[in-house]
């Protein structure tokens, strides 16, 4: 009998722990779901908004009745006034070239005396028209002299150095720079280039195009190195990284994932560089001269550079804030109680949006360290009643990991509280992923994280990418001329 008993214990406890297990099981397969349909009909936005869209993707249960369905009374929604804008018309530069076309009567005399009638004034109506680009080719003649007396030689004439950027290339400078511009900034890859020229009646290969490219790169390497200097000589920077698919030709039919790490020294520095894998000797390498406090997610890759003595990492609040969005299906009262506290952190820091260091300093310590301090009670407290191994659970061990770095942004005005600036220099990546699809080879996708940093560099200081490169590749050979000034943030337009 006692056997018996002790049988029926265990065969209890056994299916305990089975439901135990499929509870969890359901609950991962529904937030996996809930998941997917966000991604694919749900808004991007992390911010939180009183009319809550996560809820079209929830499951709501039955009505108790058909009834009490039919005949609840229906809702009413309150819409505020708005007032429409008046349409603003739209200003045409200056530089844009005008051509006037004056129109006339075709009789100019009044019918009714046969007087002439004068000019009192005109109506002018705008038409803006598209002249498509145009190519000039430039020959430069270099004369040959010689004295016909003494007959000691012939002497060449020397091109000027701003003359040809690229030696034994065709290439100016301006088309240097539109190739780059196209496939790094308007995502064109080279052979849509190359149909795009053919449209003009020019033929350029896309093997001649990406000679080019690899020659406009080499050009720009000076000021890569300076930047690179530059950056790791901050004491605050943040990281990121993106994958990148290679050709390498290694494994037929199939590309190898690299990446391009990147480095930001806000406000207006960034600087990409490429790598075959994701392994932690590569941040080693790329940040082993940088002291100071490297903002960062929690990937384990970035642990090797972060030695107390030289490096402290920085969390970011916007990967604890992501892991409570994408938990909300499974723990909504809880996970909005978190968010709440969050969305007051964020709020705090839109009001220090362009104050001084010293100010942004002074009001956090006053006011977002009771936030802090506020939040980690309430995470502190959720995760003592909270089952392991949920996925709500799973986010608040993340944030509870992440309190100290987290904490550290408190410490320097200058400090974000979030990496979202480096992220967003990884957008035009995507959308270049999109387009080209993957690098020709791992020198092809080196050469694209040179061009990507300093045109997304151009981007942060609010200058045209086009108009620098085509100076740069126009003045980076000229005596006198010094690296640094020629670097983004420091570069002014020649007067010539």
């Amino acid at each position: 009998m006692q056997s018996s008993t002790s049988y029926d214990e265990l065969a209890r406890e056994g299916l305990i722990s089975a439901l135990i297990e499929r509870d969890r099981e359901v609950e991962k397969l529904h937030h996996l779901l809930l998941q997917a349909k966000k991604a694919q009909y749900g808004r991007k936005s992390e911010k939180l908004s009183s009319s809550n869209q996560e809820e079209l993707f929830t499951f709501s249960p039955e009505p108790e009745s058909p009834l009490e369905s039919a005949v609840e009374a229906p809702s009413i929604t309150e819409v505020a006034g708005h007032s429409r804008k008046a349409r603003v018309k739209r200003k045409i530069p200056e530089w844009i070239e005008r051509e006037r076309i004056e129109y006339d009567l075709d009789c100019a005399t009044c019918s009714g005396c046969a007087q002439p009638m004068p000019v009192i004034g005109e109506e002018i109506s705008e038409e803006l028209e598209f002249i498509p680009a145009t190519f000039k080719l430039i020959q430069h003649a270099r004369l040959k002299r010689a004295c016909p007396g003494c007959k000691n030689g012939v002497f060449v004439a020397k091109l000027p150095p701003e003359v040809k950027p690229l030696e034994r290339c065709m290439a100016g400078a301006g088309l240097l720079a539109q190739i780059s511009i196209s496939k790094y900034e308007d995502h064109n890859p080279l052979y849509r280039q190359e149909q795009i020229f053919k449209r003009h009646g020019i033929e350029l290969p896309r093997r001649l195009l990406c000679g080019w490219v690899a020659g406009a790169v080499d050009l720009l390497m000076p000021l890569y190195e300076t930047m690179k200097k530059e950056l790791l000589s901050e004491s605050y920077l943040q990281g990121d990284e993106t994958t990148l698919k290679v050709q390498d030709g290694e494994t037929k039919g199939k590309l190898h994932t690299g990446y391009l790490w990147a480095m930001l020294g806000p406000p207006n520095k960034v600087l990409f560089h490429y790598a075959e894998s994701r392994a932690g000797a590569v941040p080693l390498a790329l940040f082993k001269d940088f002291r100071g406090r490297l903002q960062t997610d929690a990937y384990a890759g970035y642990n090797p550079v972060l030695i107390p003595e030289q490096c402290e990492r920085i969390a970011c609040m916007a990967h604890i804030r992501r892991k409570f969005i994408e938990a909300q299906a499974t723990a909504k009262q809880d996970a909005q109680k978190v968010l709440q506290v969050i969305a007051e952190l964020y709020k705090l820091e839109r009001t220090l949006k362009g104050r001084l260091p010293e100010e942004r300093l002074e009001r956090r310590k006053r006011r977002a360290f009771p936030l802090l301090r506020k939040l980690y009670r309430l995470i502190r407290q959720q995760r003592k009643r909270t089952l392991p191994q949920s996925v709500y659970a799973k986010a608040l061990s993340y944030a509870w990991d992440q309190r100290i770095p987290m904490l550290r942004y408190l410490r320097d005005g200058r400090y974000e509280i979030d990496n979202n600036l480096i992220e967003n220099q990884m957008r035009p990546v995507a959308l270049g992923r999109k387009n080209y699809l993957f690098a020709g080879s791992h020198e092809g996708a080196r050469r694209a994280a040179v061009l990507y940093t300093f045109i997304n560099s151009c981007r942060l200081n609010k200058i045209n990418a086009f108009e620098y490169l085509r100076d740069v590749f126009t003045r980076i050979h000229t005596p006198g001329v010094h690296v640094q000034e020629l670097l983004p943030h420091n570069w002014q337009p020649s007067r010539s």
